[in-house]
Formats: structure tokens, C-alpha cells, sequence
């Protein structure tokens, strides 16, 4: 068994769209080099740290050698042939998503579903659970939102 964990936090940006497990939504999005997609962040950082490999910053520098605008999905294709996701089987995954600002229980169906198509496993597999930190800190003052991640895997 291999065990992995990633977090990800962005201020929130009137000026892009929201990306979130790879949907778009019409909603005030992420400042970021990429698409700001927090959870797929998270995700991929937590499927990096499951096999040692290290984290998505290093394969994805928000530098001119990552495109601009760079899609998280492209992003997490990418990490997982360089984990070699085929040889890996998932047992589990939890994300923690903590916002003041968005309301994940109106989406998590969604995003569930999402992430079960891009990793290619049973939708039973994935929990979502939205957290707020009640009014405190950047996150309780409505101007970033972070994401959590754990997940458990072992050789196929």
C-alpha cells in the first residue's frame, strides 16, 4: 500500500473562470499561472507523493516553461504517465475542499463523477467533503480557498 497527500490554496479572481476537478463553472475562479484548479492540484501532488516522486511545481514551474493558462487536466495526464498510474491500482480518495466562498455540496455529484472519467475508476472510490473555517483567516475573509487530498493506492 502507498499512501499520498497534496493541498492546494489560490486567492480567488474576479477575472478567470472557475476550474474545479476539471469542469469549468460560471464562477469567479483562481489567480494562477494555470487554470487554478485546486482540487486536480492537490490530486496530483498526492499521486506524486504516493510513489516519491517530487511535487507538481517541480514538472509544471510557473515559469515560461509551462504554457500560460495551462489546463490542470493536461497537467494531471501528464502526472500520471509519469507515475505510470497503469501499474497502480486506487483504493481510495478523500479531498477536503475548505472555502468560504464556494458551496462544494452543490457540485460535489459533479466533481465526483469528473474524477472517476479522468483516473478511470468507480465513483464509489472518491469522497468530497466541503469545510468552511468559519469566518476565519484568508480563507474565512471569502479570498482564497484550499484544497486537501489523501489518497491510498498500491501496485496493480
Amino acid at each position: 500500500m502507498l499512501i499520498g497527500n497534496g493541498w492546494d490554496l489560490h486567492r480567488h479572481s474576479t477575472d478567470k473562470p472557475l476550474f474545479l476537478a476539471g469542469l469549468e463553472y460560471n464562477d469567479d475562479g483562481f489567480e494562477a499561472y494555470s487554470d487554478g484548479d485546486i482540487i486536480l492540484h492537490a490530486l496530483c501532488d498526492a499521486l506524486l507523493g504516493s510513489v516519491g516522486k517530487k511535487d507538481l511545481g517541480h514538472y509544471f514551474p510557473s515559469n515560461e516553461s509551462t504554457k500560460k493558462g495551462i489546463r490542470s487536466t493536461e497537467m494531471l495526464n501528464k502526472i500520471l504517465e509519469i507515475i505510470e498510474y497503469d501499474r497502480l491500482k486506487v483504493n481510495n480518495i478523500d479531498i477536503t475542499f475548505i472555502s468560504q466562498r464556494i458551496l462544494i455540496s452543490d457540485k460535489r455529484e459533479d466533481l465526483e463523477r469528473n474524477i472517476s472519467t479522468l483516473l478511470n475508476i468507480d465513483v464509489k472510490k472518491i469522497n468530497i467533503k466541503g469545510k468552511t473555517t468559519d469566518f476565519t483567516g484568508l480563507i474565512g475573509d471569502k479570498k482564497a480557498s484550499a484544497c486537501l487530498v489523501t489518497i491510498l493506492i498500491e501496485n496493480a
